[in-house]
């Protein structure tokens, strides 16, 4: 029964989800009329990336949808980094009531791509640590949801051996560190 527990928190907790609700509710906070503009470029952005993830595991490339070797990574980071900068100029670029947090991301996401040589950190961690951060000036219950529901993703990612401890805990080190910039920039 632990194993199908943990497969439905991966699944709940996945960085799709993750940032999509972080997305949605910062727009909803910050500038209520782009909510729909941030939906369209969130549904784009989720299902460009859907397909690569689905066309690398059924194509034989990727043992799992969660790239789950290191050296899967790499097209991955590249990809995601296309995708979130099409997303940032879609929202408007510097202009947009949420470009500190989407290039907060994508540092993260650049810092996360260049560690893979050494670590393959945890991007389940680090969203999930990220928006619990990120959310805590707009809303703190939110925020502090997040944070509480870190230690079961970690139990999630390790029960699937998806992670070992030292990725686990370097992603949500990665996560929290790129929220408390993004707080502190500002």
């Amino acid at each position: 029964m632990s194993r199908p527990l943990a497969r439905l928190v991966s699944i709940a907790l996945h960085p799709f989800v993750v940032f999509a609700a972080l997305a949605l509710l910062a727009a909803w906070r910050a500038d209520p009329a782009s909510l729909g503009r941030t939906a369209l470029g969130l549904v784009a952005g989720v299902a460009i990336v859907a397909a690569f993830i689905w066309q690398r595991r059924w194509g034989g490339h990727w043992e799992t949808v969660d790239a789950s070797r290191r050296q899967e990574r790499p097209l991955l980071y590249a990809l995601l980094l296309v995708v979130a900068g099409g997303y940032w100029l879609w929202m408007g670029g510097r202009g947009a009531s949420t470009s500190a947090g989407v290039l907060a991301a994508v540092l993260m996401l650049c810092v996360a791509g260049l560690a893979n040589r050494w670590i393959k950190l945890s991007l389940h961690m680090a969203s999930l640590a990220f928006a619990a951060v990120a959310l805590w000036p707009l809303l703190p219950t939110v925020s502090v949801a997040g944070l509480l529901a870190l230690p079961m993703l970690g139990w999630s990612r390790l029960r699937l051996a998806r992670h070992t401890w030292p990725e686990t805990i370097g992603g949500t080190a990665l996560g929290v560190v790129t929220g408390l910039v993004l707080l502190a920039l500002g």
